[in-house]
């Protein structure tokens, strides 16, 4: 079945780029030498290692280092550390060396009164270090909500997060505000070391790879650019004190000026990001026997605009087996009143909306999910559907209507066994999407 071939494909994409998968090919230990992709670190110079950080899966990073070091190497170099995670994440590791911190709900991603804490904690470990501690910053997506210090209340923070979400703020332009409201994003946290030297070792859920914005740079300067680039985005969404934009924030950003840097050597290493995992699921493709095509969606970047493609190549007419795999995050604008669902699920419900309506579909499949098990306030990863379930579909026209409009995709899907619970997956890079043609 064209379902199953799209969950084995979409879950060898994911497998890929596991966070402990990740860090282990990155970091290597060789003799004295530490290395981290291209970067060399000689331990004979550093009698301490010291691991902090944040993200959806950095605890399993974390346990990485663990494996890579030995224990025999861990004592000997004093590892320790931090690393702040969501609720439930520590049942599927076992740390030695390295505290993991679970600090906010599974699924919330905003932070917590136990964000604030752990991020002080964390920042008070980092003031310790001297020039013979090694810190390994484990950056990963979801980090935003996890390190957080900042003068303004956990309130405003919150408040000033959900209304750019609520207007259909993309990642870059959300975080370009979250940096400007922080203290430790926007390379904060390696300004907290006075001296000593810290790699950053980020796995980039964002376009580009632009590191700044992989959870908001903790551990990279953002530049001059910052806070005149965050006013332009209250701009462009009218965010004033009557539209319940938060006063603090607004000022903060009118006058604010960039930070000066770190006078720790800070280098910052990618080590995974969407592009591993559509590699991995392109070769699980090939080998089930699909000819695998361009991407399609790669310019879309709403979920109607998703939609229109899927059903457009679904109708056309194959000679093979084909399958297309894209990597993407559509901006959705779900609104005040929002019920349950996330980007995933409404551009799935987008393209039902559409297939429902053609004469003829041949065999088909499209499957969107969050590679890290979460579509927007759902703890499901995505949805996922096939021309067997559009022929079921066909007299529910008002009902998709109105999941749309109302922007609950997710009770709509869940009702009907269209959703995917992945569960936990142990990374994040970026949505990813398979579409199947028998």
């Amino acid at each position: 079945m064209l379902r199953n071939d799209a969950i084995e494909i979409w879950k060898a994409g994911v497998a890929a780029v596991h966070g402990r998968t990740l860090t282990e090919n990155s970091v290597q230990i060789r003799g004295s030498q530490l290395s981290v992709n291209e970067h060399a670190f000689d331990l004979d110079n550093f009698d301490r290692i010291l691991v902090v950080g944040g993200g959806k899966f950095s605890h399993f990073m974390a346990e990485g280092i663990e494996n890579v070091l030995g224990a025999d190497l861990a004592k000997q170099k004093r590892l320790s550390g931090l690393v702040t995670v969501p609720d439930g994440s520590n049942s599927h590791v076992e740390l030695n060396f390295i505290e993991s911190a679970e600090c906010r709900p599974a699924g919330v991603n905003l932070p917590t009164d136990r964000v604030l804490a752990a991020t002080e904690r964390m920042l008070k470990l980092l003031q310790g270090a001297d020039e013979k501690t090694l810190v390994l910053a484990l950056i990963s997506g979801g980090g935003s909500a996890l390190l957080e210090n900042t003068t303004l209340s956990l309130e405003d923070i919150v408040t000033a997060t959900n209304w750019l979400g609520l207007r259909g703020a993309n990642i870059l332009e959300l975080n370009t505000v979250r940096i400007a409201l922080s203290d430790i994003k926007g390379g904060g946290l390696a300004r907290a070391i006075p001296v000593g030297t810290l790699i950053g070792l980020i796995v980039s859920d964002v376009p580009n790879d632009d590191l700044r914005f992989v959870s908001s740079g903790p551990t990279v300067e953002f530049g001059d650019p910052l806070f005149p680039d965050a006013k332009r985005v209250l701009e462009k969404f009218s965010a004033t004190v009557d539209s319940g934009f938060p006063a603090t924030a607004i000022e903060r950003i009118d006058s604010g000026v960039p930070s000066s840097g770190s006078s720790a050597n800070v280098a910052n290493v990618l080590i995974g990001d969407a592009n591993v995992a559509r590699n991995a699921a392109v070769a699980k493709a090939a080998s089930l026997g699909y000819e695998v095509l361009d991407d399609i969606l790669a310019d879309t970047t709403t979920c109607d605009e998703v939609a229109d493609v899927v059903v457009q190549w679904c109708a056309e007419p194959r000679s093979s087996k084909q399958c297309v795999i894209s990597l993407g995050e559509p901006v959705v604008e779900p609104g005040e009143n929002a019920g349950r669902g996330g980007r995933n699920q409404h551009a799935v419900l987008e393209a039902i909306a559409r297939l429902i309506d053609l004469s003829a579909v041949g065999e088909f499949c499209f499957m969107s999910a969050g590679t890290d098990g979460e579509d927007g306030n759902t703890s499901v990863a995505g949805a996922l559907v096939s021309d067997q379930d559009i022929l079921k579909l066909t007299s529910e026209s008002a009902a998709i209507d109105e999941s749309l409009k109302c922007f609950d995709s997710h009770r709509f899907l869940a009702a009907r066994g269209l959703v995917f619970d992945s569960g936990a997956t142990g990374t994040n890079v970026a949505d990813l999407r398979v579409q199947l043609r028998g």
